[in-house]
C-alpha cells in the first residue's frame, strides 16, 4: 500500500494539480489567464501522505442541479470517495521553506484537489487539543514548480475534521464540502456539497511520521 501511495504522489506532482497556500513574498507573476497569479517555487517535497476511504452518510441539502443533468453523468446516489491527504514542503527562490497540507478526493472518475487555507485545533472539556479542522481551497494549484491562484470557478472548500483520543490514536475523521456556486458548472463538486461523509479509519494507510495526521 505504501508503494501505491508513493505512486499516487508521483503522479500527483507530475500532473500539477495540487492546490497550495503561498505567502505574499516571492516571485509573483501574472499568468496568461486573467485574474490568475503564479508564484515560482525552487523545490517541492512531499513529507507525509495518507489515504483512506470516505463513505456518504446523509444528504445535507436539497440538490440544486437538475436530476436529468446529474443522472447523465453520475448515479443518483453519492459514491464513496478515495481521499489522499498529506503534507508538502515548499521552498521559495529566496531559500525560505514552509509546509502546507494538501488533499485530493475522487469517486474513481472525477477528482477535486486543494491545499490548506485555514483551520484550527479542537479542544476537549479539559481544554486539551484532541482534534484539528483544516480547510482546503481548490482555487490554488501547482503547475510544474509554480503555485497558481485562480478563483474564476468560485470559492470551493474541502474541510477535513480529525479527532483523536488521549493516546493520539485517530477516532473520528469526517470530510465536508462547500461552494458559492460561482463559475462554470461542476456537477461533481455540487453533489459533494449535498452529502456528508465519514472516513473509515480501518482503510487508513500512510507513509511518513504518524503525527503528521494530527497537524
Amino acid at each position: 500500500m505504501i508503494r501505491k501511495i508513493s505512486k499516487v504522489i508521483s503522479v500527483f506532482m507530475l500532473i500539477g494539480c495540487l492546490g497550495f497556500t503561498v505567502p505574499v513574498w516571492g516571485a509573483e507573476q501574472v499568468v496568461t489567464k486573467p485574474g490568475s497569479i503564479t508564484y515560482e517555487m525552487q523545490d517541492i517535497q512531499v513529507q507525509y501522505a495518507a489515504e483512506f476511504t470516505a463513505y456518504p452518510q446523509a444528504m445535507v441539502g436539497k440538490p440544486s442541479v437538475s436530476k436529468s443533468v446529474y443522472d447523465a453523468v453520475y448515479s443518483d446516489s453519492a459514491k464513496p470517495l478515495q481521499v489522499l491527504y498529506g503534507v508538502v514542503k515548499l521552498t521559495m527562490p529566496t531559500g525560505y521553506s514552509f509546509t502546507e497540507e494538501f488533499i485530493s478526493v475522487t469517486d474513481g472518475v472525477n477528482i477535486a484537489r486543494g491545499l490548506s487555507n485555514g483551520g484550527g485545533p479542537i479542544y476537549n472539556l479539559n481544554n486539551q487539543v484532541r482534534g484539528q479542522n483544516t480547510e482546503f481551497v481548490t482555487g490554488k494549484k501547482l503547475t510544474d514548480k509554480s503555485v497558481v491562484k485562480d478563483y474564476s470557478d468560485g470559492w470551493k472548500t474541502i474541510r477535513l475534521t480529525r479527532k483523536w483520543d488521549d493516546y493520539a490514536n485517530p477516532i473520528d475523521f469526517t470530510i465536508s464540502f462547500k461552494w458559492d456556486l460561482v463559475g462554470s458548472v461542476d456537477s461533481f463538486f455540487q453533489k459533494l456539497t449535498e452529502t456528508s461523509y465519514v472516513i473509515d479509519l480501518t482503510t487508513l494507510r500512510h507513509k511518513g511520521a504518524n503525527q503528521a495526521v494530527q497537524r
